[in-house]
Formats: structure tokens, C-alpha cells, sequence
């Protein structure tokens, strides 16, 4: 199929159901996904995903694109004091129990149903992901992204994705051992990767706040987007930013989009300068909302299977997979002091795993970590959880007022 032609087809769909969706009231995301359920091997064969074939090329260039622009305006939009902020509310007690306990059920699950020790470490993880894309446009769907718990949500989903891929590296290096000695030196160098990207991160926020000693001067970085003559430098220049730190991401181990979120944290409104951050924004939200973010998730739905060979262990994982997130949630929230529908919500609003949990499942299927099966049960419990957060989020919260 022609390039352009994919994009008209993607575009025309994922538009029309999304705007059906937000018509009858629900997120367009809902529609999005179905869109390329359609569109894809499950039902018409009409796209097909794979990177092996034409349209798969266009697709693995156009979704991280997707993944940028809409990863990146939610971290602009939440800020450096966003971030901060949700640390002071407990947030960290809940990225805990957020991670832990869906991981413990998955492990357990993996014993069960008899894989080895890898295999079960393998599905820990897995069950603990939360997606940070998705988690992201879920949220700007339902107006709350600025809110508490949208920043809540977000910031939990961050520190997971962070902590899940540094474990998937151990988990692969522990499969290629093959049963030899541990791979102490790969753990610790993985260990040290995280650290490191940390680092990094701390290391882009200080450069970026840096101003003159003069009272009420500008931060560098602000001067130097306002020396630019150039009326798109400033677009240019954040972008430079959160790219390089994408890369410097994914060269550590992780998912670039952990790495951009952050580059935006730090792209505030004093170190971008107010005029220059609105417009960016601005662009960015448009790019990513109207253009490539529907392109994403009709990716999302494109890659459902539906010819599992034992539905029992597709109930199991998706029930495991509810259970540990959303209990997960409410045991950490509770911590944090949270209460009622802005507590359901939060354990709600974690459990969608989207973009991040294919990647996982690709990586374990291509390492031989899991089977057909599981990478199929995996698959469609991400489609589930997707499709299932933004309906109970919503009626979870109908008639109360976030802060």
C-alpha cells in the first residue's frame, strides 16, 4: 500500500471513530483502537502491522512520532512543579505498590501454570507496566491531565515504565545465560544504566534552570530561544532537547519516551520563556492529538490476536492483570491519603498498558522467554486494559469535582 494512502486510511478511520466516540460520550481513544482492530489482521487484513511487510515499514517509522509529540506535551503540561508536587502527595508510595504487587501476582501466575524462574520474572514484569503514552491521552481525553490525580497517574506511570524496562534487560540476560551463572555483571550494569539516566535527568533540569544573578533576569536557555530569529527556532530547539533525550534514553536501556516525558518536565514556562512555551505547546498538542496520536493507537489495535489456542490462561492473565493494578492502586493511594472515587480512579487509571506492554511482549517472544500463547493472552489483555480504563474512569468520576 502506498505511504500515502496508509495515512489517508488511517487517518479517515481513526477520525470518524474517535468523533463517534466523543459524540456518545466516551474517549476517542476507544475508537481509535477499534478503528485498527478493524483495519488489521483480526477482522478486514486491510493494514497489515508487521515490520516484515510495506505497510509494518511505514508504520514502525510514523508510531514513535506518535509516541514523541504526545509523551512530550503531557510533560510540558505537567512541569517541573508538577512533578515535584505529586512527590510531596506520597506519590512514590504508590509507584511501589504499583509495581510490586502486580509483579508478585504475575510471578505467582507464572509458577502456576509450571514456567521456569525467567519465564515467571518475565511475567511479573509484564503485569506490572503501566503505559505511559496511553496513560497520557486517556487522561487529556477526560480533561485531566493538569488535575492531581492526572499528575498522580502520569508520574506513577513514568516511574514504573522506568523500573519495568530496566528489569526486562536483567530478564533477557538471565534467558541468554541458559541456565549458566547469573549475569551478575549485566545486572549491575543495567543497575547502573537507571542510575545513570537519573543522573542525566537531574544533570538537563539544573543546566535548563540556570539564570544570571541579576534579580528577575531571564534563565539562559529563555535568552537564548528569544535570540533566535527563526519564528520556528523555538519548536526546533525543544524538540532538539527531547529527542537527544530519547536517545540518551534508549541508549541506557530504556524506552525513549520515558526519556522525552522528562526533557518536557523540565521545558517549563521560565526556562522555555512564556510567549515561546505557548506556542510550542500549542503545536505540539496539535500535531500529536490531530495527526500522529491516532495513528499510534490504531497501531495499538492493530496488533490483536485473536487465534489463541487456551482461553484459560487469556482469562487468567487479564484477571491477574486487573487485580494486581487496581488493588495495587488502592493500597498505595490509601498511603498517599487519598479516598473514594479519586482513589478508584487512580488504581483505575493505571492498569492500561498499551504501546509498552507489545514492546514487552515482542522482546520476550523474539528472546523465547514466552510461548505463542502467553504472547497472544498478553496481547489482548493490553487491548483490554486500554480499551476498559477510560469508561470506568469516567463513571468512577461522574458528578465529583478533581482538584
Amino acid at each position: 500500500m502506498d505511504f500515502l494512502l496508509l495515512v489517508l486510511l488511517l487517518l479517515l478511520c481513526t477520525r470518524l471513530a474517535g468523533e463517534l466516540f466523543r459524540r456518545a460520550g466516551h474517549a476517542p481513544l476507544i475508537g481509535e483502537v477499534l478503528a485498527g482492530i478493524l483495519l488489521g489482521p483480526a477482522v478486514l487484513a486491510v493494514v497489515d502491522p508487521s515490520p516484515l511487510s510495506p505497510t509494518g515499514a511505514v508504520l514502525a517509522i510514523l508510531v514513535p512520532f506518535g509516541i514523541l509529540f504526545l509523551v512530550l506535551s503531557a510533560g510540558m503540561e505537567i512541569g517541573a512543579e508538577g512533578l515535584r508536587q505529586v512527590l510531596r502527595e506520597g506519590t512514590v508510595l504508590v509507584a511501589a505498590t504499583e509495581f510490586v504487587f502486580p509483579f508478585g501476582l504475575g510471578y505467582a501466575l507464572g509458577q502456576a501454570m509450571g514456567m521456569d524462574f525467567v519465564g515467571s520474572l518475565f511475567l511479573g514484569t509484564a503485569m506490572a507496566v503501566t503505559a505511559l503514552p496511553v496513560s497520557v491521552r486517556i487522561l487529556m481525553d477526560l480533561n485531566l491531565l493538569g488535575t492531581k490525580l492526572g499528575r498522580a497517574i502520569v508520574a506513577v506511570a513514568a516511574v514504573n515504565d522506568v523500573t519495568a524496562f530496566a528489569l526486562l534487560g536483567i530478564v533477557v540476560g538471565l534467558q541468554a545465560s541458559a541456565g549458566g551463572p547469573v549475569p551478575i555483571t549485566d545486572i549491575v550494569l543495567d543497575t547502573a544504566k537507571v542510575l545513570g539516566f537519573v543522573a542525566v535527568i537531574y544533570a538537563v533540569g539544573w543546566i535548563l534552570k540556570q539564570r544570571p544573578k541579576a534579580e528577575g533576569s531571564r534563565r539562559y536557555f529563555a535568552s537564548l530561544v528569544a535570540a533566535m530569529k527563526s519564528p520556528e527556532a523555538a519548536f526546533a530547539i525543544v524538540l532538539l532537547i527531547a529527542v537527544a533525550m530519547g536517545v540518551g534514553a534508549e541508549y541506557l536501556g530504556l524506552h525513549f519516551a520515558i526519556g522525552i516525558f522528562y526533557a518536557g518536565v523540565f521545558l517549563t514556562r521560565e526556562t522555555v520563556g512564556e510567549g515561546h512555551f505557548v506556542l510550542v505547546q500549542n503545536a505540539f498538542r496539535g500535531i500529536s492529538l490531530g495527526f500522529l496520536a491516532p495513528i499510534f493507537f490504531a497501531f495499538v489495535g492493530l496488533n490483536v490476536v485473536l487465534s489463541v489456542s487456551n482461553w484459560s490462561v487469556v482469562f487468567m492473565v487479564v484477571l491477574v492483570a486487573f487485580v494486581g493494578k487496581v488493588v495495587g492502586g488502592l493500597i498505595g493511594g490509601s498511603l498517599a491519603g487519598m479516598r473514594g472515587h479519586t482513589l478508584a480512579a487512580l488504581s483505575v487509571g493505571l492498569n492500561a498498558r498499551g504501546m509498552m506492554e507489545l514492546l514487552l511482549a515482542q522482546v520476550g517472544l523474539a528472546a523465547g522467554i514466552i510461548n505463542v500463547d502467553l504472547y497472544s493472552a498478553i496481547v489482548i489483555m493490553t487491548i483490554v486494559t486500554t480499551l476498559s480504563t477510560p469508561p470506568i474512569m469516567k463513571y468512577l468520576l461522574k458528578g465529583v469535582k478533581i482538584d
